[in-house]
């Protein structure tokens, strides 16, 4: 089988191991590939209704079911393409050895491998920030590029209503201000939380905020800094800026965390926001993938692939150049709206 077709691509895909990325992986639950072109999910806010109470000998009161909605939403197009011009075949590439390089062709395969790995993390850098926009504000808002990227369509927005807002009240302040209240507070967003039958897992800070909690000494001494086996959240997120801090006094697990991205606008920005933190569960935001269809050869067909990620090999002779496309339709939609919580403590 040829090496750059399709399917050889798509099996080589499916041994790969997947691309960590922290936030993306704590929020995320994979729901699947789909073959619409849109995705149908269900949608719910919690409620804790109780139990009426009844005379004796009058039977029963009508109690409604939990409600939910049936809802649909579409699928993001990313699609990160690299150029392997001719020319660049013959010159040395990146690491290789000066005296006895490789061939053109041998540099070529090598070239593709390479682009692959890293168009492959730069779709999951997108899935996060996705994962990262509907944690920290309930809304999924994206826009699409056209023209290889030299502009820009309308806005995708998705507002799935989110109110689980947390900031300190008149009994409190600023976690890195004198008359902090930091354990009465992560005890109001853990009720918020499970009044909204939502569970938490794990507490996600901003760095400043990890830091003004662990030079708050009335809440150090409540903290739970016993040590865990961390072996493999170090080994997945190496170099992502994660350091995990302890557990809180009702075991729910505390991370800080530093990772960066580079915005649409070409900014590097924080994941996290400053003075931000997310109490949560993973599982709590799901993600669908939808169709991939393309055209892979002059007066050929479409092909569709049900798959999360869809090479394409395709060359221009205009250009005397090979390009190398990656495509995947990822979409993220909550569990629950009300499942979580994100604190602004600062």
């Amino acid at each position: 089988m040829d090496i750059y077709d399709t399917r050889a691509q798509l099996a080589a895909i499916d041994l790969m191991e997947p691309e960590y990325t922290f936030l993306h992986d704590m929020t995320v639950r994979d729901a699947g590939t789909v073959e619409d072109d849109k995705a149908i999910y269900d949608y719910r806010k919690g409620s804790r209704k109780m139990a009426p109470v009844v005379h004796p000998g009058t039977g029963g009161v009508l109690m409604e079911r939990q409600g939910f909605q049936t809802r649909e939403i579409g699928f993001a197009t990313v699609a990160p393409e690299r150029v392997i011009e001719v020319n660049q075949l013959y010159g040395r590439s990146f690491g290789e050895k000066i005296l006895g390089g490789m061939t053109p062709a041998e540099r070529a395969k090598k070239m593709q491998a390479r682009d692959l790995v890293d168009m492959r993390k730069a779709i999951q850098r997108r899935r996060e920030h996705m994962a990262r926009q509907v944690a920290l504000t309930g809304k999924l808002e994206l826009f699409e590029y056209t023209n290889e990227g030299r502009s820009k369509q309308a806005n995708l927005i998705a507002d799935y209503g989110f109110t689980n807002d947390f900031v300190p009240g008149a009994d409190s302040a600023n976690w890195d201000q004198v008359g902090a209240k930091i354990e009465s507070d992560m005890q109001k967003m853990l009720n918020l939380a499970y009044d909204g039958l939502g569970i938490v897992e794990w507490i996600i800070m901003a760095p400043d905020v990890a830091n003004a909690l662990l030079y708050n000494s009335d809440y150090v001494k409540r903290l739970d800094i016993r040590n865990v086996n961390i072996g493999e959240i170090n080994a997945k997120y190496r170099g992502q800026g994660v350091r995990f801090i302890g557990h809180n006094i009702d075991g729910v697990e505390m991370y800080s965390f530093a990772g960066t991205f580079i915005d649409d606008d070409g900014l590097p920005k924080p994941i996290l926001p400053s003075g931000k933190l997310i109490m949560g569960y993973k599982g709590m935001l799901l993600e669908y993938h939808g169709p991939v269809t393309q055209v892979e050869k002059v007066d050929g067909d479409p092909i569709t692939y049900i798959k999360k990620e869809v090479p394409l090999k395709y060359s221009s002779i205009e250009s005397n150049s090979t390009k190398n496309r990656l495509t995947s339709r990822p979409t993220i939609v909550p569990e629950n709206i009300d499942g979580w919580v994100v604190g602004t403590v600062l």
